[in-house]
């Protein structure tokens, strides 16, 4: 059949679309949200198949019908022969930009910078003006199907002499254009500039000129300049990439860009919204791809927000797919139908998970989201039996962390001593593992190899030897003094009332589908208690409980979000906070839950709490943010019951965990504040304001002395009775490891002696009397972990990869650990036995070997 016949009005059925339909839906009717007396000028054209993707409608190239063109405020729709007629209000935007919603079955070109050519510029229509604008639309049958991927980043925030600068997000590209799978296009949710300079913007389309895949842009509230209204406002934006709000079709599915900064309280995109979904939206799913999330503290204007939640749930709306807050987050219940997706970003995060995207995948009746971080290139490590090590006979598990940036490993396979391949068995993003019988193999040296490939075919692979010893040789994990909550105890010093030598051996590893950020360990009672993320869902957002002797788990509690933070366990009760605002009291024993709060319950404006609850004297401290502000409160551990709160400062997510002594409560808040309160009636006692920015650190309190991180690698202490600042220290990060050069580790105290993590992947010492630097000890990776100090050893995790031991004394490493994923998670101490987290998910236990 002639691409002439089969773009004919018809009742046939074709293949790529229906024209049928369309012509019967061409009515030429006008959506026009304009008051009478508006200055208008008019834009008129055809919208045709360019089956010689030249651009120009050459003879025999024929109209299409029913086709959506719109300047953002009046829809109109082709006529039978592929004209249309749009009215346009001169006084509505500085520039005029009119554009067309493109049907599945066809595309349109890319520009220089390879931004799609759905729309066209038009510069400052005059009232009474007539324009012409012609779009072809050129036959692409792959975006017929309904199985397709595409790549969802957000915030690049591209500027020039920072770490978000043209050559670096020209890199990321480079690694989105690799992707194995065939993206389609790549989508950006907003913040595309840092300032909205045209420098900024010129950087931006630099770099999107260099790649292969198309780019459809949205915006952030970094993209509006200043300006008398929005119409001045948004108008840079729209000079350099079009329009603000627009739709197209891809895979049977229906695109929606929004502006929901400024945007949401602008009626002409309600308006345009409405009208766009009735005419495009029906018997669709609809994927909408804007910047701000719609259930968290950030989000604008609640009640117009609500309205789009609303219309958008009247629709089959599948996916909403946004950025903003610099962090990962999947909701399931913002929208009926929806996941709501938060990509955390392309140049700094906030959450402190690696810089990363999403790969959308739509199959059938499934569709995925799955996050994946930059920078890595096939990445092996064998966990276990690691490299050189000691281990006992019997049933071994062998675990392999393998990733890579650009592709999905598939399949992973070892062998021992030159046998058969077995096959190892994935979990999580990046863990493989088998058990392999070991009973009866020799008291020797043992050579594994192990072989991992991915999507593409390529295959990478690493190999080492160990020494298997007699299983008695092995030490049992046994529960020493209690480690309660984040860093050790109500004053987060980090110091472990019992003692570890520095070599230390796996006793297990604990597998999940989840991932371990910054969730550090409790340890009591035989029982270690952790939080787990879902990075792309929720079903893996939980409160671990499991058996330290053998890392089994004895329960797990599903969370209505993320639990970024650390449990606390006192009393037989364990506290769990999640990123949505809600604190959890469950049983130690069980884990049913005793009572909950959450702070916004039913609200779109859902609060906050990405830090650690903290318990003293009955007294569960909780920090939050909410739309208005940060907040803490004081609640009775037993009951729930609100004591008192206090107000912090800011809003956004860095209100930190706070410290409990001598009677006061100690929090760092949004902007950089320390914050003295009175424990027992929420009365602020003093604020200081040592440095701005956000706070990822916690405070640490020993001997009078509150001890604070900052970003950009600074220390400071300041008097606990007074606010008095007694020193400050800055490690010398002129390189970093970690983007925005963020400080996220906390201090730990010990006789002394404070210990600090820095983005420079440094570990310091420094006087706690003076801030003196007493011995500074390199990594290869950015320190989120912070470290906690066992007799003559300071063990802390380092987004290298290593869990480390390094002498109190010197700093010198005395022994390391490849895991092979971040180990952002801070090291948890009692008995012969430490505990830490990694971002692959899994809870390791090393013990000390027996004497």
């Amino acid at each position: 059949m002639s691409l002439l016949r089969k773009f004919k009005c018809s009742s046939k059925r074709v293949q790529v679309l229906s024209v049928a339909a369309m012509c019967a839906m061409a009515l030429a009717a006008v959506y026009k949200p304009v008051m009478a007396g508006t200055p208008e000028a008019t834009v008129s054209g055809t919208v045709f198949v360019d089956t010689d993707r030249n651009g120009v409608q050459d003879k025999g190239e024929i109209g299409l019908p029913g086709i959506s063109v719109s300047d953002g405020a009046a829809i109109v729709r082709t006529d039978d022969q592929g004209k249309y007629i749009l009215p346009v209000d001169t006084d509505r935007r500085a520039t005029d930009v009119v554009f067309v919603t493109v049907p599945s079955g066809f595309a349109v070109a890319t520009n220089e910078y390879k931004i799609p050519k759905f729309y066209q510029n038009l510069g400052a229509l005059q009232p009474g003006e007539t324009r012409s604008a012609e779009f072809g639309l050129q036959p692409a049958p792959a975006s017929v199907h309904p199985n397709f991927i595409f790549v969802g980043i957000a915030d690049v925030h591209v500027q020039a002499g920072t770490t978000n600068n043209r050559e670096r997000f020209t890199d990321q590209l480079a690694q989105l254009n690799a992707l194995t799978g065939g993206p389609a296009f790549i989508a950006i949710s907003g913040d595309i500039t840092n300032n909205s300079t045209d420098a900024e913007y010129k950087d931006f389309i630099a770099s999107t000129a260099t790649s292969q895949l198309p780019v459809y842009p949205a915006v952030g509230n970094h993209d509006f300049t200043g300006g008398a209204n929005y119409a001045a406002r948004i108008d840079r934006y729209r000079t350099y990439l079009g329009p603000e709000w627009y739709s197209f079709d891809y895979g049977q599915k229906h695109f929606i860009v929004l502006e929901n900064n400024l945007g949401m309280r602008e009626a002409d995109q309600m308006e345009w919204l409405k009208a766009d979904l009735e005419r495009n939206g029906k018997n669709k799913e609809i994927v909408v791809i804007t910047h701000r999330p719609f259930n968290n503290p950030q989000t604008p204007h609640p009640s117009e927000a609500k309205q789009y939640i609303d219309l958008l749930g009247q629709y089959n709306t599948r996916l909403l797919l946004m950025g903003h807050t610099h962090v990962n987050d999947v909701a399931t219940d913002t929208i009926e139908t929806a996941k709501h997706v938060v990509t955390n970003s392309s140049s700094y995060t906030i959450d402190q998970t690696p810089n990363g995207f999403r790969v959308i995948s739509f199959k059938g009746n499934k569709s995925t989201n799955p996050y994946k971080y930059y920078g890595v290139e096939q990445s092996l490590t064998i966990v276990n039996p690691a490299p050189h090590s000691t281990v006992p006979q019997g049933d071994v598990q062998v675990q392999v962390n393998a990733y890579n940036t650009s592709s999905n490993v598939k399949e992973a396979k070892y062998r021992v001593d030159g046998g058969s391949w077995k096959s190892l068995t994935g979990s999580g993003a990046m863990t493989w593992s088998d058990t392999w019988k070991a009973g009866k193999e020799s008291l020797d040296e043992h050579t594994i190899e192990v072989r991992v490939t991915d999507d593409s075919g390529k295959t990478w692979s690493e190999s080492s030897t160990f020494t298997l010893v007699k299983a008695s040789e092995a030490a049992r994990p046994q529960q020493g003094k209690s480690w309660p909550m984040f860093h050790g105890n109500a004053q987060h010093t980090g110091e472990a009332l019992d003692k570890l030598p520095p070599d230390l051996k796996l006793a297990w590893s604990h597998l999940t589908e989840g991932t371990i950020l910054t969730s550090s360990p409790a340890i009591v009672r035989d029982t270690v208690f952790i939080g787990t993320r879902d990075e792309n869902d929720t079903k893996e957002n939980t409160v671990l409980a499991l058996d330290l002797v053998t890392g089994r788990e004895k329960w797990k509690f599903a969370a209505d979000a993320q639990v970024q933070a650390s449990p606390a366990v006192v009393d037989g009760i364990v506290y769990a906070s999640t990123i949505r605002g809600t604190l959890y009291a469950l049983d130690a024993d069980t884990g049913n839950k005793l009572w909950e709060k959450t702070v916004g319950a039913g609200e779109v404006n859902r609060a906050w709490m990405y830090y650690s609850p903290t318990v003293e004297d009955g007294i569960v401290y909780q920090a939050y943010s909410s739309m208005r502000g940060g907040e803490m409160m004081a609640l009775n551990a037993a009951t729930g019951e609100t004591v008192w709160t206090a107000k912090l400062a800011g809003g956004w997510i860095t209100e930190s965990s706070p410290v409990v002594k001598d009677g006061k409560v100690f929090v760092g808040a949004d902007g950089g504040y320390l914050i003295a309160i009175d424990a027992k009636t929420g009365k602020e006692s003093w604020r200081a304001r040592p440095a701005g920015g956000w706070m990822h650190s916690m405070p640490a309190i020993a001997d009078g002395t509150v001890y604070m991180g900052y970003g950009g690698g600074l220390i400071v202490a300041l008097d606990a009775n007074t606010g008095t600042e007694k020193w400050r220290y800055k490690s010398d990060t002129s390189t970093s490891y970690i983007a925005g050069n963020t400080t996220g580790a906390s201090p730990a105290v010990a006789e002394g002696v404070v210990y600090m993590g820095f983005p420079n992947g440094r570990v310091e010492a420094l006087s706690a009397d003076t801030g003196a630097k007493l011995w500074s000890a390199a990594t290869k990776g950015g320190i989120i972990s912070s470290a906690a100090v066992s007799g003559g050893t300071v063990y802390v995790g380092s987004n290298d990869g290593y869990l480390y031991a390094l002498d109190k004394e010197n700093g010198a490493v005395q022994w390391s650990y490849e895991i092979g994923a971040w180990v952002a998670s801070s090291p948890a101490i009692s008995g012969n036995t430490l505990v830490v987290g990694a971002f692959d998910g899994n809870v390791y236990a090393f013990t000390a070997g027996k004497k």
